[in-house]
């Protein structure tokens, strides 16, 4: 009987043992359970914060590439354009007329603003020839501007010469549109009939070079190269001459007088005449109170226009024209005032 009391004891304690094993395996579990758990969410929430944190570089990075293809189309330089078939070139133009818009011709019975308004009135009134004064901009543009004396725009003048965006903000006179060398060559695509001569004022080689460079890297941004054929370049000396066509060789020239020593006799004349044919350049001008018309057997011997400026006097003008001079410059009289 002692015995099985005995073996039932030590069942019992081995169940409790058993039992309680269990129970510390259980709390075990649990506590491992509860453990992972809390690291699971730990790890979800630092995958979703590596997941966002991915986004945003993502996002970051396609925004950037963005960023980058629109400063690339921006900046294509487009194919250079054909001169369409049957475009006059300049010297054909300017061998049809009598007058060459002075700044692009006055208005308003106002001269030498360059402007829009100039050249549609002188345009609308038979003009097909527009001289062109040129300057460049603080921030290395070309621009349509005689100088920067003040009183042509607010806030501009020699101590003050705007940036490319400041000058074509500002009105001219308070009511006339600016225009750029960008402007001018979209105008000349907008009317294939006319033709521009320059003035590009400045003679420092350094700002010479500069000046055309900025011209011919306009025009190659656009895709209108081509343009060339229809604008006149004005030389001021040899010098000027060498500086401009050295850096690029345009297609037609002429060399004027005004800022250049000049004789004022015939001698004088022949060496310029000469020196214009040596160098391809199609025509010379000078100042209509030094013609004389002794000059007209050395300029057509050679194959020379000869053009003065700047006439605003038709009877004036008609005289000179029966002299043999080619063309007049002028800032208000067009065509229909020089027939007859």
């Amino acid at each position: 009987m002692a015995s099985r009391k005995s073996v039932s004891r030590s069942v019992l304690f081995y169940k409790r043992m058993i039992a309680a094993a269990l129970a510390l395996v259980i709390l075990a579990l649990a506590a491992l359970s509860i453990a992972f758990g809390v690291e699971l969410r730990r790890a979800r929430a630092a995958l979703t914060e590596a997941e966002d944190k991915l986004l945003d570089i993502e996002l970051k990075e396609m925004e950037q590439r963005a960023l980058e293809e629109a400063e690339r189309i921006r900046n294509a330089v487009p194919p250079e354009q054909e001169k369409p078939a049957g475009e006059l070139s300049a010297p054909e133009i300017l061998a049809q007329t009598a007058v060459i818009a002075h700044a692009l011709g006055g208005v308003d019975g106002v001269d030498g603003l360059n402007c829009l308004e100039g050249f549609y009135a002188h345009y609308s009134a038979g003009a097909r020839v527009f001289e062109a004064d040129l300057r460049l901009t603080s921030d290395g543009y070309v621009v349509l501007r005689h100088d920067w004396i003040g009183g042509i725009q607010e806030g501009v003048d020699p101590t003050h010469i705007p940036t490319l965006e400041q000058f074509l903000a500002t009105p001219i006179k308070g009511e006339y549109t600016p225009l750029s060398f960008h402007d001018l060559l979209l105008l000349m695509v907008q009317y294939p009939d006319i033709c521009v001569v320059t003035d590009t004022k400045l003679l420092d080689d350094e700002a010479v070079t500069q000046q055309f460079q900025s011209m011919l890297d306009e025009a190659h941004r656009l895709g209108l190269s081509y343009l060339f054929d229809r604008i006149v370049i004005q030389v001021y000396s040899p010098d000027h001459f060498a500086v401009v066509n050295g850096l690029h060789r345009f297609p037609h020239y002429i060399y004027t007088l005004y800022q250049d020593y000049f004789g004022q006799n015939v001698d004088s004349f022949r060496n310029k005449a000469i020196f214009c044919e040596e160098n391809g350049i199609m025509g010379l001008t000078l100042e209509a109170s030094v013609w004389d018309p002794d000059y007209l057997p050395i300029a057509s011997w050679r194959d020379l226009n000869v053009y003065t400026h700047t006439i605003n006097d038709a009877r004036e003008a008609r005289e000179l024209l029966r002299e043999g001079i080619k063309a007049v410059y002028s800032d208000s009289l067009i065509p229909a005032d020089l027939e007859g």
